[in-house]
Formats: C-alpha cells, structure tokens, sequence
C-alpha cells in the first residue's frame, strides 16, 4: 500500500514538472519564446477556426407551420342562421359575434319561465302576509253556517217539514196519475163546449165581414179586425181539446215520476234524521272551516312557506336555464385572433354540436417535424432552433423546442418522434400550413471550435493553441474535446471568430476544404464531447 501511494506522488511531481517545464519553455522568457516570435505570419501555415456548432451535429427536419391552439366554436343550441357576420380572414377580438340566430322561441320560453317565477313569488308572498279583515269574516261566516248544518243534521225534522213534504209526494203523484188517466168527463164537456163556442162566434164574424169584402180597404175594417180574432180563439180553442184528449206523451211521464221519486226522497230524508252520514259529513264541513279560519288567524305554516319556497326556487331555475339558452344563441369569439373557417351559411338550419366557424392567434406559431430516432437524443426541451420557411425564403426565424411525443410518430416504416417547436420573432408574412425545416444543433457544441487536430499542443493533461493575431502567435489555453478527423472540438473563451492558429489540414486546397466540410456537415457529431484526451495524439 505504501508503495502505491509513493507510486501516486511520484506521477503528481512528473506531471508538475512537466507543466512547469512546458511554461518555462514557451511563455514571455522561455528558450521557445524567441523561435516561434521570431517567424513570420508569411513563414507560418495556418488554418482558421471555425464555430463547431455551424458544421457538426446539425439536426434537420420538415413540417407544416399550425397555429398552436386552434378555437373551435361550436353551436350548443339549434337555430337558424339569421346572419353571418366574419369571413375567412377577418381579424376579431374575444367576444366579438361571429353569427346571428334566430332566437324567437327561446325568448319565448324565457318569458313563459319569468311568468312562472312571478307566479310562485305571488304565492310565498301571500302565504308570507297576514289575513286580510274580509277574508277573516268570510272564514266565520263560513264557519258558523257549517255549525248550524251539524246542529240540523243533529235534530229530527219538525213536524211543519214532514208534513209539507209528504204534500210534495201527494202532489207530485197527483200530477203523475192526471197525465197517465187524461181529461175527466166534465173536463171534455167544457173543452168541447169553449171549442163549439167559438166557432159559432167565428161563423157570425165570416157573415159580417162578407157585407163589406167587396170594398178595397175591408182588411181595414172593423168587421176584418173581429174576423181575425175569431179566428184566433177558434184555433186556440181547438188546440186545447185537442191537446186534453191525447194521451200523456212518455217524456212527461217519466218526468213526472222523477219528481214524484225526489219529493219522496227528500220525505224518506226527513223522516230518517238525525242520520249518522249527514252528521259526519256537515262535522267534517265544520273541521275543514275551522282549519280554514285558524291558518287565517296563525298564518302559513312552516312546511306549506317551505312547500312554497321550493316551487319558487324551481322556477327560478327553470328561468336560469331558459335565460342560459337564449345566451348560447349569441355566437361570439371566445378569444381573439384571425377566422380560419366560416362553416355555416345565411338561412341553414344549424344543430347543436355543429362546428361553424374555427379561429386562432396567428402571432403565436408552432412547428412539428419528426426527428430520426438515431438524433433524438440530441433534441431537448428548451433548445434553440433556426427555422427556414419554404415561402419565405432567405428570411431565418427562430424557435425552441416545447414539447417532444415519447411514441414513435414515423408509422411502420421508419422510426421518429414528433418535436413542437415554438415560433417566437417576427412573424409577419408566416401562415398556417406553410413547409418550413427546423434545423437543431447540439447544445454541446455551442461554445465550441474546429481547430486543427495539428495545432493542439500538448504536455501532460494541459492543451494550448497557437493563435495568430495581428502578426503576434499567442498561445491559448484550451480543453480539448471530440476528435472530427482532422479536426478536434476546443473550447476556450479567449477564442474568436477569425482567429488563425497553427497548423494545417490535408485539404490544402479550397476544393478539397469544401468536400471536407461537407463530409463533416453529414458526420453524426452531437452529444457532450469525450474524453478531452481520448481523441487521439496530434
């Protein structure tokens, strides 16, 4: 164990000695100073470095620009489409009206439940006041009629009310036994006599007014008027023998037995008081008359107010819901934006459930591609991202990733997942269903550079470049990172763009440069780089 750890402490002083050496060497006053100051930009190859993130690990994709959230307006009562009031491309705000319904019978329901409502508040509001003086004199006048009916169907009837009924009963039959018998002897005597009787008077005034027909006013005439009069009594006369000698029609039969049947009916009445029903029906009168007047003197009680308030309460909302219904029929945009779509037309029967119209805030934009699942990895939430629009071309907007689906988006064929990208900037000229790609670069080469893997000077763990600038070669502290060929990843914050550092690279010339950036353009690249030194040696 002793041995390992001087072991350890003898690589930490090689190291150290190391460093301090490679310090000592090329720093202001080293032995390596002079030589490489003393070179000349001319006699020095040098190579500039380039932003990794520009070339290495660059993601594509391809899809279709959509607003990200499109409002539906949907009908949620039926209606006929009076007037439509947006086109497609209209810009409106949150609660502007899209369209008109007719709304003449859902008015019509409102009002019938307002009527309701009115009603029942009319009703707890009665139960609610005090009696009135006229309804108090009504409910004991009521009362004591109702006493005195059970004080008569408790006594027996009095001897004035039997007799006068068994009267009726004598009578009604009389009348019933004359229709059945007809007229009497005497009776047809004297019907027949006033019948001879005025015939004869009927004849005298014939022969008195035959004197003077013969004159052109005998109409006008004393002996015209007495003609017509016996006449008159004549046919009177004769109707009423007539009528006497025929027999009693059935009708006036039976009607004369009905009332024969009520006379003996109320005598069989009568006769039968005090009776145990009509007691028990005029003392139920009394019970119900009483209740009457004491809820007129105590009021409504607790259950008939609540009984009362509950049927209020219901109406009420009934005219909730019918007031709910009227305000569904105004069709207006629920937030503000630009109309997509206008589905309906002036004059159709539109349904609830029916979608009419489709609106959407095209200041806010998304795009979704589909990332091969050998890059997906390399796309996180949050990442920045350069969008190119195929009908705008030469214009570059910018984006960040907000959402990647977990499940595979590429059908059986291929596998990818859909990423959402949100559009931010300008987006002035951008609609919806427009072709763009999306273009990602690894977040870990952000700050990197491709310098030359030549250039990068090594002692021990520590790495530097030579970096030329206004004719001075300075040297940069760097950390290395992945290996790209020819080309390694450093990071280091004193670089910047258009620095030259030492070194060269096999494609000397710019035909060659080109094909080699091309082939490390379709490099996989990404990721976080490896080990700083795993690369390989310079």
């Amino acid at each position: 164990m002793k041995r390992v750890f001087l072991w350890g402490i003898g690589v930490l002083v090689v190291a150290g000695l190391s460093i301090g050496g490679f310090v000592l060497l090329t720093g202001e006053n080293g032995p390596l100073a002079a030589p490489i100051s003393a070179q000349t930009t001319a006699q020095m190859e040098t190579v500039a470095i380039r932003p990794a993130a520009s070339i290495l690990g660059q993601i594509s994709a391809s899809g279709s620009i959509v607003p990200m959230k499109t409002e539906h307006v949907v009908l949620t009562v039926d209606g006929t489409v009076l007037e439509v009031l947006v086109d497609a491309g209209d810009v409106v705000q949150a609660g502007d009206a899209l369209l008109r319904l007719d709304t003449g019978d859902l008015e019509r329901s409102a009002l019938l439940a307002e009527l309701d409502v009115a009603t029942a508040q009319n009703s707890l509001d009665q139960l609610r006041q005090p009696a009135s003086a006229t309804e108090l004199a009504e409910a004991r006048a009521d009362l004591a009629s109702t006493e005195q009916k059970l004080i008569d169907a408790q006594k027996p009837a009095a001897q004035a009310e039997t007799t006068a009924a068994r009267a009726s009963v004598a009578s009604a039959w009389a009348k019933y036994n004359d229709l059945q018998a007809g007229p009497s002897a005497a009776e047809l005597v004297k019907l027949e006599a006033n019948l001879r009787k005025a015939e004869v008077a009927m004849q005298e005034a014939q022969r008195d007014y035959d004197k003077v027909k013969w004159a052109g006013d005998a109409g006008m005439t004393a002996q015209g008027a007495a003609l017509q009069k016996a006449t008159i009594d004549y046919e009177a006369a004769k109707a009423d023998y007539e009528v006497s000698v025929a027999a009693a029609a059935q009708t006036d039969l039976q009607s004369a037995v009905s009332q024969a049947n009520d006379a003996q009916q109320k005598l069989d009445d009568l006769l039968a008081r005090p009776n145990a029903a009509d007691i028990a029906s005029a003392e139920a009168q009394v019970a119900a008359a009483q209740t009457r007047l004491d809820n007129l003197l105590n009021g409504a009680d607790d259950l008939e107010i609540e009984a009362a308030t509950i049927k209020l309460q219901a109406a009420l909302v009934s005219l909730g819901e019918a007031r709910k219904q009227l305000a569904k029929a105004n069709v207006s945009a629920t937030v503000a934006g630009s109309v997509l779509t206008v589905n309906v037309q002036e004059g159709s029967q539109a349904r609830t459930g029916e979608e009419v119209a489709t609106l959407a805030d095209l200041s806010q934009l998304e795009l979704t591609v589909n990332v091969a699942e050998v890059d997906i990895n390399k796309v996180a939430v949050g990442q920045a991202t350069e969008i190119s629009v195929d009908a705008l071309p030469g214009s570059t907007l910018s984006g960040e990733v907000v959402r990647i689906g977990p499940v595979n988006s590429g059908g059986a064929g291929a596998v990818s997942y859909a990423v959402t990208i949100a559009l931010d900037g300008d987006l002035s000229g951008v609609l919806p269903d427009m072709t763009a790609v999306a273009r990602f670069v690894d977040a870990a080469l952000a700050d990197g550079w491709l310098a030359p893997t030549t250039s990068i000077q090594r002692v021990g763990e520590a790495a530097t470049l030579s970096v030329v600038r206004e004719g001075v070669v300075t040297q940069v502290p760097v950390t290395a990172g992945a290996v790209q060929g020819e080309w390694t990843v450093v990071y280091a914050d004193e670089l910047q763009a258009g620095d030259q550092v030492v070194g060269s690279v096999r494609a000397a010339d710019s035909s060659q440069q080109n094909e080699q950036d091309t082939m490390m353009e379709r490099s996989p690249g990404g990721g976080a780089p490896p080990n700083p030194f795993g690369g390989g040696n310079p």
